[in-house]
């Protein structure tokens, strides 16, 4: 028993309060294989429920001071607290990622167990084991009134009770998650209850709603879950900018529909960033991969969520502008059904994203990573022409544009062009591509040369005596202009600088009709 579960478990006995571990930890535990004769819970200390036989509202300052955590009371009506561990008590559990949160949540109100397990929503979180009898073998001490251990071996998420799953409708939403993750079916009368009741997660406050997709995205096989929230009805409640993509054609060149291409690019995001199958699979095993970016998609963002679960989270959503987008021209030699465009489709879908997580209570700094993404999702293709090196100056200024997510959007952007060809995939074209995005990568994060000095080989005043010009905003553009050629190296001499800017000037002035 980790030091916080100990710590509370000594508090209670010592007032004699009765404890049960309940819900997931109870479930997690009964499907962790043996170890040395006894299980154990791979849920780890964040993921552990209590029910208390007390109202634990106001035990919750005695609770913090016993045992040196933070007590939150996150829902005083319903009697729900959570005592999160000191930062040394985190540091002491080695097989949780880093940036990981940990806590305990208490609930009671000086209620029964069995009537704290009938409230609950599925039969197999609806279990409970004595706090004092979790070190031990669970199953001799297993409380399961509603047939929880025996759905386990079925392998089913069945509701708890009549009535449970739409007293809560985000419930709805957790029957999918869990089925996925667990690799579960739903029981069909729990999966008719959800489909009759989609409608009511519009009732859902947003912020639970983003926490279950957020869970759900996170997961194992995160296209599968989409695909059964579409079977059920969900989907179109709680994204319908993506299920507006359904049956929307493409170019010739993509394989999908908008809708079908957005789910394979999530499916490639996902494999990409587990790496049993990025190692495993012939495709993805050429990935520009480096050593580095597993710890850098571990990074936290924002809303409690990794680089990786929002690079799939964009993968899902990438391509949302472009039923809106969609024009058809006229039919010509070479494409005689006329050409399918999305002129603006990445701007479009990063204001439609935006919008979507700002009603789903996400955070400035998540709606910023994801509709950036989304927005620069097609630049890494658009650096050069039949997929040669980019030249240096342009990699310089997509990191510089896109810096908080620019290796974040190289990747997503393999992703989108594997989707793209779908079973049409040409191995030679996928390493000539993958090596562009590599070389990319190779370049854009090699550390920057240092310079001698800060100053341009030009200023300002020297500007505008060359060239005869006035001060005022242009002068500061043709100097950002000659910035990004200096850090790129295509400009290393104050000829070159010269010359460099009389091309823009020469340029300015053909397209204002001066001689």
């Amino acid at each position: 028993m980790n030091a916080l579960l100990a710590g509370v478990a000594s508090f209670l006995a010592g007032r004699g309060i009765t404890a049960h571990v309940v819900g997931g930890a109870v479930r997690d535990r009964l499907l962790t294989p043996s170890q040395g004769g006894q299980k154990s819970s791979p849920a780890g200390l964040r993921d552990i429920d209590l029910s208390i036989s007390a109202p634990v509202v106001e035990l919750a300052d005695e609770l913090a001071t016993a045992t040196g955590a933070v007590a939150v009371v996150m829902d005083a009506k319903r009697g729900h607290v959570r005592l999160v561990a000191p930062q040394k008590q985190q540091e002491a559990l080695p097989d949780a990622p880093p940036d990981a949160h940990r806590w305990l949540d208490l609930t009671g109100d000086g209620g029964d167990i069995e009537a704290d397990l009938a409230r609950r929503d599925f039969t197999i979180n609806a279990m409970a084991v004595p706090l004092e009898r979790w070190d031990g073998p669970v199953e001799d001490a297993l409380i399961d009134p509603h047939g929880g251990a025996g759905d386990l071996r079925r392998r089913l998420v069945r509701e708890t009770r009549p009535g449970n799953l739409v007293s809560d409708p985000v419930r709805l939403l957790r029957a999918v998650r869990l089925a996925t993750q667990l690799d579960f079916g739903i029981e069909p009368g729990a999966a008719r209850v959800i489909a009759s009741n989609a409608r009511l997660v519009r009732n859902v406050a947003g912020e639970r709603v983003r926490d279950e997709f957020f869970e759900l995205i996170a997961g194992r096989r995160p296209a599968d879950a989409v695909r059964e929230l579409d079977r059920l009805g969900l989907l179109e409640v709680m994204l319908p900018e993506l299920t507006l993509g359904r049956g929307v054609s493409q170019p010739r060149e993509h394989y999908y529909d908008v809708m079908e291409h957005q789910l394979h690019t999530l499916d490639f995001a996902a494999g990409l960033l587990d790496p049993g199958v990025r190692s495993s699979d012939p495709v993805l095993a050429g990935a520009p991969w480096r050593p580095e970016f597993d710890q850098y998609f571990q990074q936290v963002v924002g809303d409690g969520q990794s680089r990786a679960t929002l690079l799939k989270t964009v993968a899902l959503l990438h391509d949302i502008g472009k039923p809106e987008s969609k024009t058809l021209e006229p039919p010509t030699t070479g494409r005689p059904d006329g050409r399918i465009r999305f002129l603006g489709h990445d701007r479009l879908g990063a204001r439609m994203a935006s919008d979507l997580f700002a009603r789903l209570r996400c955070s400035r700094r998540t709606i910023a990573h994801v509709s950036l993404m989304i927005e620069e999702h097609l630049r890494p293709s658009q650096m050069s022409a039949d997929w040669a090196p980019p030249t240096n100056r342009a990699i310089f200024r997509y990191f510089r544009d896109v810096s908080p997510v620019a290796v974040d959007t190289v990747l997503l952007n393999l992703c989108d062009y594997l989707a793209a060809r779908g079973s049409r995939l040409e191995r030679v074209d996928f390493e000539r591509y993958s090596g562009m995005l590599g070389d990319i990568l190779s370049r854009g994060l090699e550390p920057e040369p240092e310079r001698v000095s800060e100053d341009l080989l030009l200023d300002g005043y020297q500007v505008q005596e060359r060239f005869g010009l006035q001060p005022g905003p242009e002068i500061g553009r043709l100097l950002d202009t000659l910035r990004d050629g200096e850090s790129s190296g295509a400009v290393q001499t104050r000829a070159e600088a010269y010359e460099l800017l009389a091309r823009l000037l020469g340029r300015a002035a053909s397209r204002r009709g001066r001689p």
